[in-house]
């Protein structure tokens, strides 16, 4: 019961509590919250929020930022037009050595029937061809 008693109390005693102050930053301009009500201020006060020396350092580095991005992309740019060339020129050599290799294949395929046609006819009794030189297959191109 006490404790109940105790538990109690310790809550009462929290909301009673006020909410801890914020502290105030000496820096910023005080409202009292007219200022957001007013659509002008005073000559020579600035306008919390906007300050025309840190609008135009924020103008400068967005334009600067631009021109970085600018920059950027057309690195990128060219960088991508370059990886697209070396693909090309990657598949047109593909293509040259598949086409190269076709040739050789039918050149080898050639000589291989002149070998075992000069076979059959050494075979057959035919001395010249027994002496004849193995047929090359660079011959057939």
């Amino acid at each position: 019961m006490i404790r109940m008693f105790a538990i109690a109390g310790m809550a009462g005693a929290l909301m009673a509590t006020p909410a801890l102050a914020q502290p105030v930053d000496p820096n910023q301009p005080f409202n009292d919250g007219s200022a957001a009500a007013s659509m002008s201020t005073p000559p020579g006060v600035v306008a919390p929020g906007y300050d025309p020396g840190v609008a135009a350092v924020n103008r400068n580095e967005g334009q600067a930022l631009a021109q970085d991005t600018a920059a950027a992309r057309a690195s990128q740019h060219a960088a991508w037009r370059d990886y697209h060339q070396a693909v090309q020129a990657r598949r047109q050599t593909i293509a040259m050595i598949h086409a190269t290799q076709a040739r050789r294949e039918a050149a080898y395929n050639r000589a291989m029937d002149a070998w075992h046609a000069q076979v059959d006819a050494c075979n057959s009794g035919d001395r010249q061809a027994c002496l004849a030189p193995t047929p090359n297959p660079g011959n057939y191109e």
